[in-house]
């Protein structure tokens, strides 16, 4: 009994992922990161397909770009949260401004991580969102 215990922990312990972001290239990029360790329920290129597909898929945590094309990630954040979903979310973009991180959060977001550290970020912070807390990349300036 105790081993099926453990299989159910260990199948509860990785997370299912729905990636949006606008750019084919880099979910191609953030597919091959993750799925190792990491369930990726999909890899959209825009809000309207979140808004969409997210209640189907019921993903542990959802990482949008802020720019997406179609919607902004914040609308897509604002709109996910007006319909109750579950999911947590991390946005992921190239904007390393401490305005816009406060507006993620603001919206409800449980991480913030900057495309220029995906390599050493977003799984982190994947995991710390995960298990209940809150991430948000450091930009070197910010630190004195």
């Amino acid at each position: 009994m105790q081993v099926l215990h453990k299989m159910e922990r260990d199948i509860v312990t990785h997370p299912s992922l729905l990636l949006a972001d606008d750019n084919p290239a880099l979910l191609e990029t953030l597919i091959e990161m993750l799925e190792p360790s990491y369930q990726v329920a999909a890899a959209l290129c825009n809000g309207a397909s979140v808004l969409e597909k997210v209640s189907g898929l019921r993903p542990d945590l959802v990482i949008l770009d802020i720019s997406l094309g179609d919607l902004t990630g914040f609308e897509v954040a604002r709109r996910l949260r007006d319909i109750a979903c579950p999911a947590k979310i991390i946005f992921l973009s190239v904007h390393e401004d401490v305005d816009f991180v406060n507006a993620a959060f603001d919206l409800g977001a449980c991480g913030y991580v900057f495309k220029s550290r995906i390599s050493t970020d977003l799984t982190r912070a994947i995991d710390i969102v995960f298990n209940g807390g809150q991430f948000a990349s450091i930009y070197s300036q910010w630190v004195h």
